[in-house]
């Protein structure tokens, strides 16, 4: 047996990723998933955060995702997220303002307090996952 699978990311606008992984480890709905060779069928809700790939060449990527759903058959996981946004390509600063306008908005009629908490929680993980790529050891 391989000490491998496929594993995509896939979004309304693409593919996100598309290859070999050795592990990944991805935000369900009910907590954090890791995955290797071998794991039994499933599917779950995600739910935003980090998915991190650690990949067959020993390189390891990390995605903000922004929900969705994980698909695990066989020997291949497909995330079809919402978004997914390769941690290196977020910005510290951008993503802090983000954070902090979220964070200082109250529910009204054009964002009701579910859409609100789950656009803070994105926002959350938002600036985690920059600063992390940005060498930051803290977070929010």
């Amino acid at each position: 047996m391989s000490n491998t699978f496929q594993c995509s990311i896939i979004t309304p606008e693409g593919s996100a990723f598309e290859g070999e992984a050795t592990y990944t480890r991805f935000p369900a709905w009910d907590g954090q998933y890791g995955m290797m060779a071998g794991l039994a069928p499933m599917l779950s809700r995600l739910s935003p955060g980090g998915l991190r790939i650690d990949r067959a060449d020993g390189q390891s990527e990390w995605y903000l995702i922004e929900g969705g759903f994980a698909h695990v058959t066989d020997e291949r996981l497909t995330v079809l997220a919402e978004s997914a946004t390769l941690a290196t390509e977020l910005d510290v600063e951008e993503s802090e303002a983000i954070y902090s306008k979220f964070m200082n908005m109250d529910p009204d009629e054009s964002l009701d307090r579910e859409t609100l908490s789950r656009q803070q929680q994105i926002a959350r993980e938002r600036v985690h996952m920059a600063r992390r790529a940005s060498g930051f050891t803290t977070g929010v």
